[in-house]
């Protein structure tokens, strides 16, 4: 596009809620805004996670990436993208920081990096990018102040927030700079979070919990347990203050709890401190008042809420009394999981306290109100809605068009780039790249392979071992009835009978495909189904 001043080229992150991995494209450079995850669905067959295609890395326009928050889907996949270009510069601030180095320290990954604070200008060639401070469920979290050194073109990239102006953990959003920073330039546009637009409202605020939580901590019984998401350690941190306060012993279970907490202690973000906070094998066995955190509010499978809740753990084991309480939503996709804990919790006598049955949980994304406010204080020329799923972006969109009409609001999809130009705008589409898919020990599996598992999962196996010299077979099936093993004498039969009457001479291929269709067709006629079928000649 003729005059291009810079463009915005989001790679994940739109029509999904993960793998968030944004471009800021001038003329001869980018700046990468994230590189995260994106959890797999129940149907992945056992993939640890996704990320994004870094096709579009070019090492000699990119130089910098910015991270603007600490939770998995910002920040999950940067040890692979540093890992493919090693001389990226990581800007940063000090809790995420933590976070980051705890990651790669893991997988002997080194990082060249700078601390940003709110509000630092960072210059780069063509373009200036100032984070700004706003809320979200998370310490330190920052928007992007994005604009030409003309000041013909501003952006706001705002992948997660929400407006609390009571929160007692941090400052409100910093309205005040973005008004600033953007009233400088003659064009803008708003890049902002669709996460939580379906709600009217506004986003509750965490101050707002405090009263409940009180409660709930101050009850008789002597085990309280309690999950929440790990990252959010302003609300940990609240809740162990009050733990404290009523006479109850701190224990936390679950390494993601302690690796966040770890990461708050040194960077300031925490009043608890490390010899306040005991693990399960320190108090094994003890009878006073406790106050035990679970990580795993997600039903996560491996997780220390699984398994209390399944009774598999060796230091508590859930009895009559006890009270867990949920400060956490269900995520969508979750809720076979974490009913099968409820039930789990319910037939050992556990009392269970969610926030349907008090306001113990807030969102960290914005509702309605919270996006009337942030327009309120400044309105850009265009709008486009990011971080969420197809159906939130158009519904955000309409929201846009209908409370602000003289905002001209776009739905746009990965890999389609909004490029800033002379006095308007264009949306450029790029080949779309499908997320790879990491497994084991952070392994790049490929889909065709997910594909295969598919089929092993859903119809099992047959082996077939044929010795064509001495003319010996074996037969031996995965994933099958039982009563598939009693026809496995009439399966060798069929197949030896048909090597002896027109096998016997072919070429090698053709000899192992004919064994297979007539192995799959066999076991459809008995079955109803073609299991996948491997044979072995020797």
């Amino acid at each position: 596009m003729k005059n291009k001043y810079f463009s915005v080229l989001p790679i994940g992150g739109v029509e999904e809620i993960g793998s968030n991995m944004t471009m800021i494209r001038s003329i001869d450079e980018d700046v990468i805004i994230d590189c995260g995850m994106l959890f797999p669905y129940e149907d992945s067959f056992d993939i640890n996670y996704l990320i994004p295609d870094f096709s579009l890395v070019d090492p000699s326009r990119a130089k910098n990436i910015i991270i603007t928050h600490g939770h998995e889907d910002h920040i999950g996949a940067l040890g692979h993208l540093l890992k493919a270009f090693p001389d990226l510069t990581v800007w940063v601030t000090p809790f995420t920081l933590h976070l980051i180095q705890k990651k790669l320290e893991e997988h002997k990954i080194s990082m060249n990096y700078q601390v940003y604070q709110p509000g630092q200008e960072l210059a780069f060639r063509n373009i200036d990018i100032t984070p700004v401070h706003v809320n979200h469920s998370i310490p330190e979290t920052s928007g992007m102040i994005i604009r030409s050194k003309d000041r013909k073109w501003g952006a706001l990239y705002i992948s997660d927030f929400k407006v609390d102006l009571a929160s007692k953990h941090e400052l409100p959003i910093d309205f005040k700079t973005i008004k600033q920073k953007l009233s400088e330039c003659v064009q803008t546009a708003y890049f902002i979070d669709s996460t939580n637009v379906m709600y009217d409202g506004k986003t509750t605020s965490e101050n707002e919990l405090h009263a409940d939580l009180e409660y709930l901590l101050n009850r008789p019984e002597k085990r309280l347990f309690i999950t929440l998401f790990a990252s959010n350690v302003h609300r940990m941190n609240t809740i162990a203050k009050m733990a404290k306060n009523s006479g109850r012993k701190i224990v936390v279970m679950g390494r993601s709890l302690w690796t966040y907490m770890e990461a708050a202690r040194e960077s300031g973000q925490t009043e608890i401190g490390a010899d306040e906070l005991f693990l399960a094998d320190q108090v094994k066995g003890q009878s006073g008042k406790m106050l035990i955190f679970l990580s795993g509010c997600q039903g996560d499978f491996l997780s220390a809420l699984r398994r209390f809740s399944f009774g598999e753990d060796g230091s508590f084991k859930p009895t009559p009394g006890d009270v867990i309480i949920f400060s956490s939503k269900v995520i969508p996709g979750n809720e076979k999981k974490l009913f099968r804990i409820y039930n789990k919790l319910t037939q050992f006598g556990v009392e269970i306290v969610t926030a349907h049955d008090y306001l113990i949980h807030a969102s960290g994304h914005p509702g309605k109100e919270d996006l009337r406010l942030l327009l309120n204080n400044f309105e850009p020329n265009f709008y486009f809605p990011i971080h969420g799923e197809s159906y939130m972006l158009r519904k955000h969109a309409e929201f846009i068009r209908k409370d602000f009409p003289k905002i001209s609001a776009h739905v746009i999809h990965n890999y389609q780039e909004v490029v800033l130009g002379e006095g308007t705008i264009k949306v450029e589409d790029h080949e779309v790249k499908e997320p790879r898919l990491i497994h084991g020990k952070n392994i790049e599996i490929e889909k065709t392979q997910i594909s295969q598992r598919r089929k092993l999962a859903t119809q099992g196996a047959v082996f077939v071992s044929y010795h064509r010299t001495v003319g010996h077979m074996e037969v031996s099936t995965v994933g099958l009835p039982r009563m598939a093993q009693e026809h496995m004498e009439p399966l060798k039969k069929r197949l030896l009978k048909q090597i002896q009457s027109d096998l016997a001479n072919r070429d090698e291929a053709y000899f192992k495909d004919q064994l297979k269709i007539s192995t799959r067709q066999f076991y459809n006629h008995l079955l109803g189904y073609k299991p996948v079928t491997e044979v072995h000649l020797h």
